[in-house]
């Protein structure tokens, strides 16, 4: 009876409906004639895409699992002939990639250098709050450019908190607490999208152009779009945040105490220096590789993550590595490119295509409609936050338009990964739910600080990403 109770209340009856509905939405699809545009498996494909999708919005299980359940689904169905056809995506360059890059993450935490930096940009604040609260957001960009979202999140709350605590400021009644935890959130969301390593989301893209297109995207291609919207992005947002909730006053005193306790490291280490060494290495062979094609994007990860164990480095075990790595990312990744593979492979992705250029978007002026693609993909994600789901469906069509109107198919998948990253307006995405459940800021007041820079972050990117791309043609 208990068992019971629980499975038809609160989460665990969201889990087992998103269960049923997605399994029934699969099993609906294998009794669906075909139609002259779109054959047999095609509609498989597609059910078992769409059976998944709302499996992971009510996270019946880990992200991981629920695509495995997909992936299976293609063979039971008879979508793919065989189970290592079905599981294409595991071999993918993107899915070793993921795991490769873990090796950045692993290289901040396990050293000091992320300290040293936020050391540095509060030093340069002083007791000015309002610069304070930039330099954080600014630290927070950098490193979020290198490492996980939610990884650089955790690294700027771990000395914003203290100094929130060490002056006294109150969770819900302390403005400057209301924006550095807000502030975090922002410039980790600026720094994801900046580099091609920075989130997720620019991965699984690029891995899905790769897969489905055939289309490579070097390291320093995607940086000329990302950069410049950070760039002009991270002040305003700053100047709206402390605008919407002006900081209150620290001392010197507070500052120096904050020095001696939180950031008194000594001098570099020799794991340091080494650590240094690869965080400035592989970032420049990723970007050495837009000219030497063996220093590919997986190749320099997986290179960068096998000299965490050399020996004579030795920055961390293997068993380290695991505990930083997330297994269920690189399963989820593997299971999204195999069920994006059968979708491809079965010419369902063409027909959705075919429905998205046939909307009316191509009637359009270019840069009204990477405004109205910015708009809508904001919006949705902001309401319904399952960014890597967004960019499963929308990726093929959008590089579909892309070559329709004669630009570089990565304008507009970047401009979609670039607005789904996070919302500023609703504090559901993992960076900006991390901050909220500190309490210094509430539902209400995310929207206040927020809307400023979501109508600036749209209007930045769709105006830079059409300079870059319909103006000067890059």
């Amino acid at each position: 009876m208990v068992l019971l109770k629980r499975i038809t209340e609160g989460k665990d009856a969201k889990q087992l409906i998103g269960l049923v509905v997605g399994l029934l939405i699969m099993g609906v699809s294998y009794f669906l004639p075909a139609s002259p545009d779109l054959s047999h498996e095609a509609t498989m494909s597609l059910g078992v895409l769409l059976g998944t999708v709302v499996m992971w919005l009510c996270g019946t299980m880990a992200t991981g699992a629920a695509g495995m359940l997909g992936v299976l689904a293609l063979v039971v169905l008879g979508v793919m002939p065989s189970l290592p056809e079905a599981m294409s995506g595991f071999i993918a360059p993107t899915t070793w990639f993921v795991l490769g890059v873990f090796c950045m993450t692993a290289l901040m935490q396990k050293s000091t250098l992320g300290i040293r930096l936020t050391k540095r940009f509060i030093m340069w604040a002083g007791a000015d709050s309002r610069k304070l609260v930039l330099a954080i957001m600014g630290v927070t960009t950098l490193c979020s450019a290198i490492m996980t979202d939610t990884g650089a999140v955790a690294l700027s709350m771990s000395f914003a908190l203290p100094l929130l605590g060490l002056i006294g400021a109150k969770a819900g009644s302390s403005n400057l607490g209301r924006c550095l935890m807000i502030g975090i959130s922002f410039g980790a969301c600026f720094g994801g999208f900046t580099t091609p390593i920075g989130h997720s989301l620019n991965v699984l893209a690029l891995g899905l152009m790769e897969q489905q297109a055939g289309i490579t995207v070097g390291f320093l291609e995607w940086m000329t779009y990302g950069v410049p919207i950070a760039l002009i992005i991270l002040p305003l947002a700053w100047l709206f945040i402390t605008k919407a909730f002006p900081p209150e006053a620290i001392s010197e005193d507070d500052i120096k105490t904050l020095m001696d306790n939180q950031f008194n490291v000594g001098k570099m280490t020799a794991h340091d220096v080494k650590s240094l060494v690869l965080l400035i290495a592989i970032p420049v062979l990723w970007i050495l590789g837009n000219w030497i094609p063996f220093l590919n994007a997986t190749t320099v990860a997986l290179f960068g993550m096998l000299m965490l164990f050399v020996p004579g480095m030795n920055i961390l075990t293997w068993k380290e590595f695991e505990s930083m790595t997330s297994w269920n990312l690189i399963l989820f990744f593997g299971t999204v490119l195999s069920l994006g593979g059968a979708v491809t492979a079965t010419g369902a992705a063409d027909w959705i295509a075919a429905l998205f250029l046939n909307s009316g978007i191509l009637d359009l002026p270019l840069f009204v409609s990477l405004l109205m693609i910015g708009i809508v993909l904001y919006l949705v994600n902001s309401v319904v936050p399952i960014a890597l789901t967004w960019t499963t469906i929308f990726t093929l069509p959008l590089v579909y338009f892309a070559q329709a109107v004669g630009i570089a198919p990565v304008a507009p998948v970047f401009l979609m990964v670039c607005l789904t990253a996070g919302s500023f307006i609703i504090p559901l995405c993992p960076s900006m739910n991390m901050t909220l459940d500190t309490g210094y800021y509430t539902f209400g007041e995310a929207l206040k600080s927020g809307w400023e820079t979501s109508i600036a972050i749209v209007l930045v990117a769709a105006i830079w990403v059409f300079f870059i791309a319909g103006v000067l043609g890059l």
